[in-house]
């Protein structure tokens, strides 16, 4: 059984690898006019019929589109929106590192730039801190929105619906969670203007975040510090989070937010 299901999975893999071979052919050889099969044939050595196929499955999703008159193929307009979503990450990272720096700089604690992808908090962006001792997260990790400030920040200031959707769904697949306690957490969110979590899924760590906003209004990402709960006195709790949100409205307004434009809820991408 073993055996059957790693030559599927090997199949799968060369199929995928021949489907973005002629992706990139029409990508770097294709004019304006695109490129015939005929034309893909002869870059790529593979059949017809095989590129045929791929070819209908990336008009299907908008990868590719197909000219009416010459029938000849060029990149579709799912790959512009996926260029610029990454565009959009990159463009967001070089903002908000020097923002992250300051942050860390004032509280001496790591920060982090926080955005959405899905139903998960995904650390996009970190800047370390000069503890030896510290809570380690990993750029990159998903984790669900519920879990930790970071992504709480972000779950907040969805809309309702999909808040909902998401609870369903996390209790579906037996998520630990508690829908109301959930539910009030976000409300207070909403109301205080940021997110603070101890312990809430690593042990004696302590997280606050701040919600980023765009130049539309909608919640772009979160920033925030994570530390150890020895190190969030209650002394030095309304200053942390004086400078979170400083750092949240400073990276706001490098994203074209202005406070005198109403903020709304953001839809998951």
């Amino acid at each position: 059984m073993k055996f059957i299901i790693w030559n599927g999975l090997m199949l799968m893999s060369n199929t995928l690898r021949k489907g973005l071979i002629v992706l990139q052919a029409i990508s770097e050889k294709g004019s304006e006019n695109g490129l015939s099969i005929r034309e893909l044939f002869h870059l790529t050595g593979f059949p017809p019929s095989t590129i045929h196929r791929f070819l209908q499955t990336f008009k299907e999703f908008g990868i590719v589109e197909q000219d009416p008159e010459t029938k000849n193929y060029q990149l579709g307009p799912q790959l512009l929106k996926m260029g610029l979503q990454v565009r959009g990450m990159l463009d967001l990272r070089k903002a908000a590192l020097f923002v992250l720096k300051e942050l860390t700089l004032c509280t001496g604690e790591d920060s982090y730039l926080t955005v959405v992808q899905g139903k998960m908090g995904v650390f996009l962006e970190r800047v370390e801190g000069p503890y030896p001792v510290k809570v380690m997260e990993l750029v990159g990790k998903e984790v669900p929105l519920h879990r930790g400030a970071a992504r709480k920040a972000l779950l907040s200031f969805m809309d309702d619906d999909f808040i909902h959707q998401y609870i369903k769904e996390m209790t579906e697949h037996q998520e630990p969670l508690n829908p109301k306690m959930l539910l009030e957490e976000i409300k207070k969110i909403r109301e205080q203007g940021y997110a603070i979590t101890y312990g809430d899924y690593l042990d004696h760590g302590v997280g606050i975040a701040a919600p980023v906003y765009d130049f539309s209004g909608s919640v772009r990402a979160s920033i925030g510090i994570i530390g150890i709960e020895s190190r969030f006195t209650e002394e030095r709790l309304p200053v942390l989070i004086r400078e979170v949100k400083r750092a949240a409205e400073t990276l706001s307004q490098k994203l074209g937010y202005s406070q005198a434009q109403p903020s709304r809820v953001a839809r998951a991408n």
